[in-house]
């Protein structure tokens, strides 16, 4: 039997007691033991695809308006009324001049305040640089109201913004007319 492969394939029956073994001795068995091959995987991929598990039934929901985010600014509610003593508010032009003022050097820092028993003194940005890093003077100054009514630097109790009505595009804001502005001596 030159030229000849003997192949050999083991099949048993589902019952262990009465296996059958097949012993095939030319090539033309090879389409057989292919066909047997195929014929197993095909049922071990039936098997897998009746025991996988069914998809779980979904259930539709409104659309719900997105969270708005959250800016942490405000002072607790002790802190958070007008100040009862001698306040001053000193405007500064750069955000380099008011680190030297207030002795700091924190990055993100827009204004800062020092106060004692009868007086305080808030020192902030000009309204157009607190607007460029997204807040207003009228925000940061009720923050700074907090401090000189005896708010922790450290910011216990900070509440969040969560009203937009605190900033309004350029358009609708109150301004000096240009006159008024040559007439109070402030050319901007």
């Amino acid at each position: 039997m030159a030229g000849h492969h003997v192949a050999r394939l083991s099949v048993f029956t589902s019952n262990s007691s009465t296996g059958l073994h097949v012993l095939m001795r030319t090539a033309q068995s090879r389409p057989v033991i292919i066909f047997v091959a195929l014929l197993a995987i095909a049922a071990g991929i039936k098997a897998h695809a009746e025991t996988y598990p069914k998809p779980i039934a979904t259930i539709p929901i409104k659309n719900v308006a997105p969270v708005p985010l959250l800016h942490m600014i405000l002072p607790p509610g002790k802190y958070d009324h007008d100040y009862e003593g001698d306040l001053t508010i000193k405007m500064v032009d750069s955000v380099e001049e008011l680190r030297a003022l207030c002795k700091q050097d924190n990055p993100q820092m827009l204004a800062c305040s020092m106060h004692n028993s009868k007086a305080c003194l808030i020192i902030m940005v000009n309204d157009d640089v607190m607007r460029i890093r997204g807040w207003t003077t009228g925000l940061l100054l009720r923050h700074e109201i907090g401090h000189c009514n005896g708010w922790a630097g450290d910011h216990p109790g900070e509440r969040p913004l969560i009203t937009s009505t605190h900033w309004v595009p350029e358009s609708e804001r109150v301004r000096l007319s240009p006159q008024e502005m040559v007439i109070k001596g402030d050319r901007r």
